[in-house]
């Protein structure tokens, strides 16, 4: 424990772990699952990506799973944010916190980049949302301006949110900030660090793991300035060290990286 009230140790390996959880349940549970449950097969399984047997796919099927991905972040986030009031152990509501952050920014973040760059799941690729559609530009304006909405508005709930968590007087502000920042940064080398293990090397790293962290969550960054939390009237709330989180974060963490990292070949 330090003088700013919370262990940066078990911080970190919170952030880790909402990370990981957060890419995992986006590609596992949303693009590969549903592209089992639509008939295909999956032909890739990365850390960052899935690869659907697509030419077994109808078009529409193509779309439903380049949509289930965000879909899932939007889930993730909306029933986290849900569960808050549940989770009365600081730990595990910084922790929820942090996974309903994660799965929000995702969720627009996805239909910003989507929008703009007209690539990823919601763009106009051959696997994505917007493929064939008449009038693309017109859906890529309209969802990048929603997306961007939202996104603002979601980053504005998160750092509200987490100030009525951390708690405290004058310093919690500081707090707030300190805590977003370093969720932000344990984040992204989480992920960096485990697309270092995929066989195309850097060109995962940046289209996947880094768009992915620092793009896409870049609100835990700029989000405390972005919101301005003021001193609280609550006593701050401490969150000790914990080495059943630091433990539980490390094999999910690692596993993750070992299995998926190098990416399963279905043959």
């Amino acid at each position: 424990m330090n003088t700013r009230g919370f262990d940066w140790l078990t911080v970190i390996a919170l952030a880790a772990l909402a990370y990981v959880t957060g890419t995992a349940l986006h590609e596992h549970l949303g693009h590969a699952a549903s592209c089992v449950a639509l008939g295909s097969d999956v032909k890739k399984f990365g850390a960052f990506y899935v690869e659907c047997n697509d030419p077994r796919l109808s078009a529409l099927g193509v779309k439903l799973v380049a949509l289930a991905g965000p879909v899932v972040s939007l889930l993730t986030g909306l029933v986290c944010a849900r569960l808050l009031p549940v989770a009365r152990a600081p730990l595990a509501r910084l922790f929820t916190w942090m996974l309903a952050s994660i799965g929000l920014m995702t969720a627009f973040g996805y239909m910003m980049f989507s929008g703009v760059a007209g690539i990823g799941d919601l763009g106009v690729g051959n696997d994505g949302l917007l493929h064939d559609v008449a009038m693309p530009w017109l859906w890529r304006v309209l969802m990048a301006g929603v997306g961007y909405f939202f996104y603002d508005r979601s980053v504005v709930w998160s750092m509200r949110t987490l100030a009525g968590i951390v708690g405290g007087h004058e310093e919690r502000p500081r707090r707030v900030q300190r805590i977003a920042l370093l969720t932000y940064l344990a984040g992204a080398v989480t992920c960096i660090t485990i697309g270092l293990f995929n066989p195309e090397g850097i060109v995962i790293v940046l289209t996947s793991a880094a768009a992915a962290s620092l793009g896409g969550t870049s609100g835990f960054a700029w989000g405390p300035s972005r919101t301005r939390v003021g001193a609280g009237d609550s006593d701050a709330v401490t969150f000790p060290r914990s080495w059943a989180w630091i433990a539980a974060s490390i094999v999910v963490v690692l596993a993750y990286a070992i299995v998926f990292g190098p990416t399963i070949t279905n043959s």
